[in-house]
């Protein structure tokens, strides 16, 4: 992971992913949120009392900011069963840290089977994801995934939560088409680097724009001989593709070296902790631009149920609005209107009502599932251009 550039940046950083750990639990350990008991008694409507929901989170590990996921589960289900429950019943929610390990994620799936639960949230990121997808299809269980990763396969009992990486590109694309004409594209070498290298490029083409391909080591401790060769050739942008510290840490070496086009940062980092991070650098002119959801914006979301869910999260979830959070919260409410609809925990009839145009709008994802598309996500209200501003906030860009 690149060092900062600047001592602030690092600082703010630290303070997250700090903040978002220290609501984790022990590797591997059970949490259980719930104001009902344990018991799996059936009712008439084929629902147990309580529903029991599996949660394998990243609360710990390599990528602990994913793991503030867990904390919108949490907030979903205390609010929905301070709120009637789902159909009459009270929601009880168990979380497993899997220390962002694929193996613990894979042993998370296999305990929650041996225990009969049916429905999954988690993981947050694209390997444990891709390890759980063939157990939930082995396990009989529906599993609904945070990673914005295009989802693996086999996904027949996988379902994605959010905006994901094909769609999240091509609007990346169709933004920088507005302001730059040579854009750079910065990917490190790696899994995650080797797809942005080649649909990052691919999609600017299609908007006719002449992109640079930067090829970028994880190890490197600064962007700025990797910046200093797409200026000497020619770049009027600069797109960071990669969703670490080691991107805010690039913007800082552009503005070092007078780099004065557009900067451009994956949607993964949509946060106000990093924009209070790199609010001393973003200045007045709207340089500094990442898309981001209805949620982080001032004003009315384009369409009234999108509005509706913003305004329930707020109200559940007090301070700042965070992605992670948000995808988490949505997960748990795709369950609510899932099976107040079905009425049953049967895996079969779940699947198919999920695949049978099944639509959900929340904070985070917006959609409608299909058999041939388990994820069906928008970008329009959740991919929004803005640009980091001076006061550590997003405005909407014109």
């Amino acid at each position: 992971m690149r060092s900062t550039a600047k001592l602030a940046v690092g600082v703010a950083l630290m303070a997250l992913a700090l903040g978002l750990v220290a609501c984790g639990g022990q590797s591997g350990g059970g949490e259980t949120t719930s104001s009902g008991g344990s018991g799996g008694g059936s009712s008439s409507s084929g629902l147990t009392e309580p529903i029991v929901i599996g949660a394998t989170s990243e609360k710990t590990g390599p990528v602990p900011v994913l793991g503030a996921e867990a904390e919108g589960y949490e907030a979903a289900v205390k609010w929905i069963n301070s709120h009637g429950g789902v159909d009459g019943h009270e929601l009880k929610l168990i979380v497993h840290d899997n220390a962002g390990e694929a193996a613990k994620a894979v042993s998370d799936l296999r305990t929650f089977a041996q225990e009969g639960i049916k429905l999954v949230v988690g993981g947050a990121f694209g390997p444990d994801c891709a390890a759980e997808a063939p157990v939930s299809a082995e396990a009989e269980m529906i599993v609904f995934c945070g990673s914005t990763d295009n989802l693996p396969e086999p996904d027949t009992h996988m379902f994605g939560v959010g905006l994901g990486y094909s769609p999240t590109i091509e609007a990346a694309a169709k933004m920088i088409a507005k302001y730059s004409k040579k854009p750079a594209v910065f990917a490190d070498k790696d899994k995650s680097g080797d797809d942005s290298a080649h649909e990052a490029p691919l999609q600017l083409k299609k908007q006719g724009l002449e992109p640079i391909l930067i090829r970028t080591s994880p190890t490197e401790s600064s962007f700025k001989a990797a910046i200093q060769n797409a200026i000497s050739q020619g770049a009027d942008g600069l797109w960071f593709t990669e969703c670490t510290p080691a991107a805010i840490s690039a913007v800082g070496d552009a503005k070092a070296l007078g780099f004065k086009g557009k900067i451009y940062l994956e949607n993964c980092l949509g946060s106000f902790e990093v924009a209070e991070a790199l609010k001393q650098l973003a200045g007045n002119e709207q340089q500094i631009i990442i898309q981001v959801p209805s949620l982080l914006l001032p004003g009315k979301a384009p369409t009234e149920a999108e509005q509706k869910a913003i305004e329930t999260f707020k109200e559940a979830v007090p301070g700042k609005p965070n992605l992670v959070v948000g995808s988490g919260w949505d997960a748990i409410w795709m369950i609510k209107k899932l099976l107040e609809q079905t009425k049953t925990l049967d895996v079969k009839t779940n699947v198919e009502a999920l695949e049978n145009n099944f639509g959900f709008t929340g904070v985070w994802h917006s959609g409608t599932f299909t058999t041939s598309d388990h994820r069906g996500a928008i970008a329009e209200g959740y991919a929004i251009p803005a640009a980091i501003t001076s006061k550590g906030t997003f405005e909407a860009l014109e």
